[in-house]
C-alpha cells in the first residue's frame, strides 16, 4: 500500500473516531439542530463552538455523512441507484470538508496538525471538532495527490 493510501485511510479513521466523539459529546439531537435548526442548539454546545454559523452547519453535516459513509458505519455508500449529487458527495467528502476546514478554520486546523493545539484549554466538543476537521483536511489533500 502506498504512503498516500495509508495516510488517507489513517486520517479517515481519525475523522470517523473524532466525529463519533463529537456526536457523543454534543448529543444526536444537538447535531441535528446544528444542521437544521441552529437557534435550538443548547447554550453549552453553542458556546463551545463559539456560536453556530453556516460553515459549522455544513461541517457538522460532514461529520454526520462521514460517520454514516463508507469510512464509518457504511450506511451510506455510492450506488447507481443514488442521485448523482450523493455519489459525488460521498466520493469527494474528505476534499469538501477539508476545503471547509482550510478556508474557515485554517489557524485552528494548522495548530492541530502541527501539534500546537492546547488540548487542555478546550473541551471535548471543540477538540473533537478540530480533530475531525484536521484529519479530513489531511485525507482530502492526500486523496487529491493520488489522482
Amino acid at each position: 500500500m502506498s504512503w498516500q493510501n495509508t495516510t488517507k485511510k489513517v486520517a479517515g479513521a481519525i475523522a470517523v473516531i473524532s466525529g463519533i466523539v463529537m456526536v457523543l459529546s454534543v448529543g444526536i439531537s444537538d447535531v441535528f439542530n446544528i444542521i437544521a435548526s441552529p437557534d435550538d442548539v443548547s447554550a453549552e454546545v453553542s458556546a463551545s463552538l463559539g456560536g453556530i454559523d453556516f460553515i459549522d452547519r455544513v461541517a457538522v453535516l460532514g461529520v454526520a455523512v462521514t460517520i454514516l459513509g463508507g469510512a464509518g458505519l457504511g450506511l451510506l455508500s455510492q450506488s447507481k441507484d443514488n442521485p448523482p449529487f450523493l455519489n459525488t458527495t460521498l466520493s469527494y467528502l474528505p476534499v469538501i470538508v477539508g476545503f471547509l476546514a482550510f478556508s474557515a478554520f485554517g489557524t485552528e486546523v494548522w495548530e492541530t496538525i502541527t501539534g500546537g493545539r492546547e488540548w487542555d484549554a478546550n473541551d471535548d466538543i471543540s477538540n473533537s471538532y478540530m480533530l475531525f476537521l484536521a484529519s479530513s483536511l489531511v485525507s482530502g489533500v492526500v486523496s487529491l495527490l493520488k489522482k
